[in-house]
């Protein structure tokens, strides 16, 4: 016996190491291990989010568009049903979505998680959209509703939308 033991990661739990942080001492493996100028350090320690030099296991972006598409679906119906709280649904839309995405990838980041962000953020505004003009009767009418939804508020909605697309830009970049 050498003396050191292997213990669990402290991420990874299914992951039996013997590397330790030179910090705090927290189990590290090989996938989560952070290297500075004076060791090995866990990502908590270094200063650094996981996501951003993990490498990536199978489903990743899977996971990410399932929860992204349903908290943006969610949030749209929201959006759709009460229009006048246009601000707050923004900020539902934006940080419902890229936080349920941060979740389900463990803090990720990156170019693929800010497409997807952005891509249910947008999904979640159209659905709102499509929700509100059944609301409206618009579609009842054999009017495709189109013209007379882009018409609704255009300017304070498109800051909205703009404000709720953020989110997931800067959450992820």
């Amino acid at each position: 016996m050498t003396g050191i033991e292997e213990r669990p990661c402290a991420r990874h739990p299914d992951v039996l190491t013997t590397l330790r942080c030179n910090r705090c001492g927290k189990p590290i493996c090989p996938r989560c291990m952070v290297e500075t100028p004076v060791g090995y350090r866990c990502p908590e320690c270094a200063g650094v989010r996981l996501g951003t030099f993990a490498r990536r296991e199978f489903g990743y972006d899977l996971r990410a568009i399932l929860v992204g598409v349903l908290v943006a679906l969610l949030a749209g119906f929201i959006w759709g049903r009460f229009p006048d709280w246009g601000f707050y649904c923004a900020l539902l839309l934006g940080f419902g979505v890229a936080e349920a995405i941060a979740w389900v990838t463990d803090e990720g980041r990156g170019r693929d998680l800010l497409t997807i962000g952005i891509g249910c953020v947008l999904l979640g505004v159209a659905f709102s959209r499509i929700v509100l003009a059944y609301r409206l009767g618009l579609f009842i009418q054999n009017d495709p509703g189109l013209l007379s939804l882009l018409r609704l508020r255009p300017i304070p909605d498109l800051v909205f939308v703009a404000l709720a697309v953020l989110i997931p830009y800067v959450r992820f970049r």
